[in-house]
């Protein structure tokens, strides 16, 4: 039997930073950047963290959708320095297979209304506190057990302070989510309720030509009773370093780790590490291209005392290519081939194959149109029911193919209109998790 790892509990402290008062000196926080690159990059001079790596990923994309929702406009509620971004919506939705099921497809309409609430205070010439967040809620007409709330991923509380060249961003992210449609591992089953938060501390350090960022962050990921499997703490560890060829074009070497901890015995305590170049090119003013990967592994170590270890060697590589083809027609192609935690019950993780593809055509400069075509090729260990009763262990290989189709009308500056078709279609090696499902949708969004 495999000796089980120690579990570490991490922690950070936010110093106590009087407004206007705080006098630390620049080249002692560069100091302790540099040490701490040295310190994360180290240990995983091999490979690279998977989710550490996705969770900097989203942390940077949740601070560029608060930087673009938060820009100045007069327009804009205000309470002195402090200014407020506040929308609302609403939209229905019609599905076809609420539950993914091949042989018991159960269709439903589900309502939504919701909100969008941000706000941006420039505590002092230095310092920056923001926060932005949608919240909505989900009433199913039948099925009104599966009734609940949700924040979008990309919800996030941060506090930046800046040091000349040294930018120190402390921050809260969190989510809540409870559909099931975009995960392509799962089948025959209608939401899993997914609360997923983030506290940390990131510093980027721009000396020249160079661009060093490191990383650290807790995690908790809950569900609910009927999931509690999920339940598990995560420490996650990221470093990049970096040269500028130009303002927006970048090359380097980033490097993550995460550990894994689950509250219950049914799913694998892990750790996994990784490290691997990444390029971000602006080919053209109207084209950029984002490409990252490297090796990844992970290692699970079972709960149960005749459970052994498993260390599967992966990959992961990743491939965004924005283009402005004219002045009317955009479109986008994301590649991203990773390794996940796995979201069934017994099934320590997923390798996954995603390409995404989506055009828009702006017809007038109200109305707009749009396409988008989805492929996934996915692989998971799973626990299966043979015949509906017998457990036995096997290796579930799926596809997901998919394809929308968006209409929007921006009816005045503050009020628009949605219309969205969505088609799925998965197949697996395993019995009766395949299926078709189907969805209409319509909403309208108001910005104040």
């Amino acid at each position: 039997m495999s000796a089980k790892p120690l579990k570490i509990n991490s922690f950070f402290e936010k110093d106590r930073l009087a407004t206007g008062r705080f006098k630390a000196s620049a080249w002692l926080v560069r100091l302790w950047l540099s040490l701490l690159s040295i310190s994360v990059a180290f240990p995983f001079c091999t490979a690279e963290g998977q989710e550490a790596l996705r969770n900097a990923i989203s942390l940077e994309g949740s601070i560029a959708v608060e930087t673009n929702a938060m820009a100045p406009q007069p327009d804009r509620p205000h309470l002195g320095p402090v200014q407020f971004a506040l929308g609302a919506y609403v939209g229905m939705t019609y599905d076809d297979n609420i539950n993914e099921s091949q042989s018991n497809p159960q269709s439903d309409v589900i309502s939504r209304i919701g909100a969008n609430l941000g706000f941006d205070w420039p505590a002092t010439d230095h310092s920056e506190l923001r926060f932005g967040t949608g919240i909505s809620y989900l009433h199913y007409l039948k099925n009104t057990a599966n009734n609940g709330l949700e924040i979008n991923p990309d919800s996030a509380l941060t506090y930046a302070l800046s040091l000349d060249d040294v930018i120190l961003t402390f921050y809260d992210q969190l989510s809540y989510s409870r559909e099931v449609m975009t995960e392509g591992a799962l089948a025959n089953i209608t939401t899993l309720p997914q609360f997923d938060n983030t506290v940390g501390v990131k510093v980027e350090w721009d000396p020249g030509k160079w661009t060093i960022q490191t990383s650290y962050g807790h995690d908790i990921f809950l569900s609910d009773s009927a999931n509690d499997y999920l339940n598990r703490s995560s420490e996650y560890f990221f470093g990049r370093v970096g040269w500028r060829f130009a303002e927006a074009t970048q090359a380097g070497i980033e490097a993550s780790g995460s550990l894994m901890a689950y509250q219950v015995n049914k799913q694998s305590d892990n750790y996994n590490y990784s490290v691997g170049g990444y390029v971000e090119w602006q080919l053209r003013p109207s084209l950029h291209l984002t490409l990252r990967g490297g090796p990844t592994i992970y290692t699970f170590y079972s709960q149960s005392q005749s459970g052994g270890n498993s260390t599967p060697n992966s990959y992961y590589v990743n491939l965004v290519v924005s283009h402005q083809l004219t002045d009317f027609i955009s479109h986008s192609l994301s590649i991203n081939r990773d390794v996940q935690l796995g979201l069934n019950q017994g099934n320590d993780y997923v390798e996954q194959l995603t390409a995404n593809y989506a055009v828009t055509w702006a017809l007038t400069k109200r109305i707009s149109v749009g396409a988008s075509a989805l492929y996934e090729d996915g692989r998971q260990p799973l626990e299966y029911l043979l015949f509906g009763f017998f457990p036995v262990q096997s290796t579930e290989r799926y596809h997901r193919y998919g394809g929308g189709l968006q209409a929007s009308w921006k009816f005045t500056d503050k009020l628009a209109a949605n219309l969205n078709y969505n088609h799925l279609l998965r197949d697996s090696n395993l019995s009766d998790r395949g299926y078709t499902e189907n969805s209409v949708s319509f909403g309208l969004n108001y910005t104040f």
